[in-house]
């Protein structure tokens, strides 16, 4: 049986004229996605967005 190697995170990023910064991350899509609504409506002058990064699993 196939066991994959990677990881998901999904990251919630700011860019506050400097490039991207790393805020926060969440367990599920729908919990960033709740969580991108309240950056963007709290912190208008700034653009937001979610990104999916694969990350190697720690050998057991």
């Amino acid at each position: 049986m196939y066991q994959r190697k990677t990881t998901d995170e999904i990251v919630i990023q700011g860019n506050y004229g400097y490039g991207w910064d790393d805020l926060t991350m969440e367990a599920s899509m729908a919990e960033a996605r709740k969580t991108l609504r309240v950056y963007q409506e709290n912190e208008r002058n700034a653009t937001h967005r979610i990104i999916t990064r694969r990350v190697k699993k720690e050998a057991c």
